[in-house]
């Protein structure tokens, strides 16, 4: 049953999705691109089923992802690859080649390798579709990919299908298979909706507190948490409209923020109550994980113990471990699980160099924000890294694909802005590089 109840929202999402792109008009790159998205969702959506080995030990899901990567690689434009912005990527994706050549780790560098090809796709060609249609049209189209994940996630609400978690926590996640990956491209649906230039305030608020209830539903702490910088972006948009102080009416703003008001009590209180002790303890947590006591190990959902035993095992690897790191998809033998920290992933797979240049990336386009994009984007488009930058603290992000989208569609649209000053000064051929509302 549930299964039916999940193709029928692929289709019906697919569907939509179709309709939307006629705004594209005849671009199939950018259509392409566009349809690349729906298509992992479409097949993460799936549930357990694509999840299982096909061939070569590989699941559909992974062979699927592969596939329409490489297909829409295929048709990506040479000279995009010229784009001066993309060579600290590169350079990223080639410590991550190294590394994984000197350790040996050939099977997970194929996946790595995919991971990055797809991030070169989708943030390329997303570039491109907002440099020729501008942002209402492209985001438009994303804003209907959504509504795959976001539908299953109604649909199992409505019928009471949840996850129960290892600590008993219960998520709606639709047919996904975790939480952390649910929430990924939830987090990515609500900044989607704070960034998008929507014609009236109204319609602005209803977005945003339809995907932040969603996060909510997931359940999954740190990226709960990561949707704080979202709510600060609404709030100085809607304080932000444009016009003359005397026209501003305040009931949106109100709205708003009785809106953040009530969101607070739907919180798991236990949960986040933990985060209070764990910063409380923080000095007791600076310590080898054999000198975790069994309680301690439980803190955080094991975050502290997995966190410093990859610090312990990053600290005793050789001159070239610290440098380059163990390589892709490496953990220590004992946790078998990544470290749920984007920082000590990085650094752990790609040692000091690869997390310097990742740091160094993010601050660049940060800088880029600040300086080049106008002033009215400015505080959607830093929502965006801050909630990477504190959703990484609990998560990662570029060891899933949902992950790499959310990073992807982030440069991309920022590369957008930055370049597109001139063309947001003159309001009616803009065509919503603004972001402010009507």
């Amino acid at each position: 049953m549930w299964m039916v109840v999940s193709l029928l929202t692929i289709a019906a999402s697919l569907a939509l999705v179709l309709r939307q792109l006629r705004a594209l008009g005849d671009d199939p790159l950018a259509k392409a691109v566009i349809l690349l998205i729906w298509f992992r969702f479409a097949l993460t959506g799936l549930g357990e089923t694509p999840t299982q080995p096909v061939a070569a030990g590989q699941s559909l899901l992974a062979l699927g992802t592969l596939a329409a990567v490489m297909a829409t690689l295929m048709i990506l434009p040479l000279s995009r690859l010229r784009l001066p912005r993309l060579l600290p990527f590169l350079g990223l994706a080639g410590i991550t080649l190294l590394s994984g050549l000197l350790n040996g780790r050939g099977d997970a560098l194929i996946n790595a390798m995919t991971l990055w090809i797809m991030f070169v796709v989708i943030a390329l060609l997303v570039h491109r579709a907002l440099d020729r249609h501008g942002i209402r049209p492209v985001l438009g189209c994303l804003l209907a990919v959504f509504s795959l994940p976001v539908g299953q996630q109604l649909l199992s609400v409505a019928l009471g299908r949840s996850m129960i978690g290892q600590d008993g926590t219960v998520a709606y996640i639709g047919n996904f298979v975790h939480e952390a990956v649910y929430s990924t491209v939830a987090l990515c649906a609500v900044w989607l909706v704070t960034v998008y230039p929507w014609k009236k305030r109204a319609w602005l608020l209803a977005a945003v507190g339809l995907c932040l209830a969603s996060m909510v539903l997931a359940n999954y702490r740190t990226l709960i948490l990561a949707c704080l910088p979202f709510l600060v972006a609404v709030i100085l948009r809607l304080a932000d409209t444009g016009r003359p102080r005397t026209r501003r009416s305040p009931l949106p703003l109100v709205l708003a923020l009785l809106g953040t008001l009530a969101v607070l009590p739907m919180l798991p209180a236990e949960r986040f109550a933990e985060l209070g002790t764990a910063f409380t303890e923080i000095g007791n947590l600076v310590k080898p994980p054999q000198e975790f006591s069994a309680a301690e190990k439980d803190i955080l959902s094991a975050r502290a113990y997995i966190g410093a035993a990859y610090i312990q095992s990053y600290i005793d690897g050789g001159l070239l471990t610290h440098l380059v790191g163990y390589g892709p998809d490496a953990q220590v033998s004992y946790i078998e699980t990544h470290p749920h920290n984007e920082y000590l992933r990085v650094l752990f797979q790609t040692g000091i160099l690869g997390l310097g240049l990742w740091l160094g990336i993010l601050l660049w386009h940060v800088s880029m924000t600040l300086r080049r994009v106008p002033r009215a984007a400015v505080a959607p488009l830093m929502s965006g890294y801050a909630a990477l930058a504190i959703g990484s603290l609990g998560t990662s992000f570029f060891n899933r694909p949902e992950g790499v989208i959310f990073v992807a569609l982030l440069c991309a649209t920022t590369w957008h802005l930055a370049g597109s000053r001139v063309a947001a000064a003159r309001p009616a051929r803009s065509q919503g590089h603004g972001m402010t509302s009507a």
